[in-house]
């Protein structure tokens, strides 16, 4: 052992005995790879084993609380990842803005697995998120905590850190919402400086009695809770691109069943999976300045978002040149009020979806906020055939503008920017 490893290992050890009170807390004494949180009076509470039904209402939890929480996804486990309601699910999370990580295809232990069988097990993941989200991701929380120098070695080959724990609610292992409730009062007790908690997503008790606590214990004591992306100051995703259009491929079938792993009649891959990458370089160049944007059948209205706020609707009205009508082009978004970006609520792919704005790091989007501007002048959403729409074709003030499907020559989704 080195003496920086040694030196390590003991002040982690000195951490724990002296830094924590021992009463409900299961602290993991030896932090492996990134175990700890880094940033001070922030908390990472994580969710492993989805996705699974209560991942949507776990998202809305952390967005009403204005917290970020971060998902460990496995691909056949509880469900299959591609079943329509989860890939729904996983969407939806994703543009509200939490973290979505890797936890293997199908929670195996991976220490027990061959390098072939590892890489099997994260090639899957990773064409999964590219697939439903259009993202690679740079986190793996191996199943059960357990790695080994092979498991170390293959995920950092595909780009991807490890991800630990360093307290456990035990909501997986047998404990009541009651004593997992008790770990999260001896973390808040013992004023730590930050926290990487584990939970699981599918526990319906964790979902409906677990998280709003928690939310509501950690807020009161002052910490920020955020991803571990953003605990650790790291980016979460090695790339963001386009998510791609289901098809017969996206199945369960033919891959390996909940803890087993490739081999026999399943080949093991160990590849790169096809990902999408949004275009460079948008069909007109970005501008700088503040722009109007206005529909072409009328050079007096603009498109405006009369609220600044999170989910505030974006409509048409008379231009007045205000800052609710003060477009900003950076790249393949559209800025509002410095920080708000034109979004595609929920998501959704669906006629008629109406646009909002959402607040945006116009540097590293998600999919939801991206557009180019075409010849024919409609404001498109990348990868998805969808165009700015002006419901109805109606100019009248606060008309709601949705999406719908790209039409040439529709005067509804030509649009002037100037």
């Amino acid at each position: 052992m080195s003496s920086s490893v040694l030196l390590f290992t003991l002040l982690t050890s000195f951490a724990v005995v002296f830094g924590h009170p021992h009463t409900h807390l299961e602290f993991r004494a030896t932090p492996q790879v990134y175990g700890h949180c880094l940033n001070s009076n922030e908390i990472a509470l994580t969710f492993d084993d989805g996705p699974f039904q209560y991942l949507r209402s776990i998202s809305d939890q952390f967005t009403a609380a204005g917290a970020k929480a971060t998902f460990f996804f496995n691909g056949n486990n509880w469900d299959c990842i591609y079943n329509p309601d989860r890939i729904s699910d996983i969407q939806y999370a994703y543009a509200a803005g939490h973290m979505l990580a890797s936890h293997s295809w199908s929670h195996p232990d991976l220490s027990t697995l061959s390098r072939t069988e590892i890489h099997d097990s994260l090639y899957r993941m990773e064409e999964a998120f590219s697939r439903i989200v259009g993202i690679k991701p740079a986190f793996l929380r191996p199943p059960y905590g357990n790695y080994n120098e092979d498991v170390r070695s293959v995920a950092a080959a595909r780009g991807q850190s490890l991800a630990l724990w360093d307290w456990d609610t035990g909501d997986a292992d047998g404990n009541t919402t009651a004593q997992s409730k008790a770990l999260l009062d001896d973390i808040a007790n013992a004023k730590v400086k930050n926290a990487n908690v584990l939970s699981h997503e599918v526990k319906e008790n964790t979902a409906t009695e677990l998280v709003p606590y928690a939310l509501d214990l950690f807020k009161r004591k002052g910490y920020k809770l955020v991803t571990i992306a953003q605990c650790l100051g790291v980016e979460p995703y090695n790339a963001i691109g386009v998510r791609q259009q289901p098809s017969s491929t996206w199945t369960c079938n033919g891959a390996p069943a909940p803890g087993a792993a490739c081999g026999g009649s399943i080949p093991c891959q160990t590849g790169t999976p096809v990902f999408s990458s949004a275009p460079s370089t948008p069909s007109n160049p970005p501008s700088d300045g503040a722009r109007l944007i206005k529909p072409k059948a009328s050079s007096s209205t603009c498109l405006t978002a009369p609220t600044n706020a999170n989910g505030g609707a974006v409509v048409v009205s008379p231009c007045n040149g205000s800052a609710s009508q003060s477009w900003k082009q950076i790249g393949q978004v559209f800025v509002v009020y410095g920080n708000m970006c034109l979004d595609v609520t929920k998501g959704s792919t669906a006629n008629g979806t109406k646009m909002q704005i959402w607040s945006c790091n116009p540097v590293s989007p998600n999919a939801n906020k991206l557009f180019t501007v075409t010849s024919s002048k409609q404001i498109q959403w990348v990868g998805q055939g969808k165009c700015l729409d002006l419901t109805d074709g109606s100019l009248k003030s606060g008309n709601k503008i949705q999406t719908w499907s790209c039409v040439n020559g529709n005067n509804n989704q030509a649009w002037n920017i100037v």
